[in-house]
């Protein structure tokens, strides 16, 4: 095994490692422990380096807390990265595999992104169609799920409200900003089929919500 191997199988252990103790703090987060408990210290001492940037970065939206997911992501997105360069060196076909890493995981956070706004578009149509039947509208806007996707969809939402016209009384500005991801989901994975050409092997891209074909 060369010095390369090593390393990356020394780098891949310590971020598993470091992987479980953000989860232990998140979930130690939902049971009040003891603040002095010497476990409870060092957790706090070892992972607040890399979660407090996030938390900066990403508020509290509809008081939930996102930024130890981001943190999670952003770790496994560097193991991940960093493993695969060192095992494949300076290769092209290294270069390759982190451009298909970074391919890969834009790809899922777009199609979970598109999802939510999906999710929006269908309240606020729920909403119209009991407003147009003069019906009691049930949508609780107040509740933390339904607040959640309203405010992690606004900034997607907000640049074609005054684009895009209102049809019958319904704004379906969520459904274009959809529509959109959708398209860049498309181009993604149109770049990772060239990629794959190219001679990138190992690693395998989520398929588009809508199928496999191309659009």
């Amino acid at each position: 095994m060369g010095l390369s191997s090593s390393l990356a199988v020394l780098i891949d252990f310590v971020l598993g490692i470091y992987t479980w103790l953000i989860l232990i703090r998140v979930f130690l987060s939902w049971v009040n422990p003891d603040p002095y408990n010497p476990i409870v210290q060092f957790l706090l001492q070892a992972t607040e380096p890399v979660l407090k940037p996030f938390r900066r970065l990403i508020p509290p939206i509809a008081g939930l807390d996102l930024s130890p997911i981001a943190a999670l992501l952003a770790v496994q997105m560097v193991q991940r990265l960093t493993v695969a360069l060192l095992h494949g060196g300076m290769s092209g076909s290294a270069v390759l595999g982190l451009l298909g890493e970074v391919l890969a995981f834009a790809h899922l956070l777009l199609t979970l992104y598109m999802l939510l706004l999906v999710v929006r578009a269908g309240f606020q149509f729920y909403a119209w169609y009991t407003f147009r039947k003069r019906r009691p509208m049930a949508l609780n806007l107040r509740h933390p799920l339904t607040r959640f996707v309203f405010q992690v969809t606004e900034p997607a939402v907000k640049p074609f409200r005054s684009l895009v016209p209102v049809v019958a009384g319904l704004d379906i500005t969520p459904l274009v900003a959809a529509a959109l991801i959708l398209m860049l989901l498309s181009l993604l994975q149109q770049l990772f089929l060239l990629l794959s050409l190219g001679g990138l092997g190992g690693f395998s891209f989520p398929s588009s919500p809508v199928g496999n074909r191309p659009f």
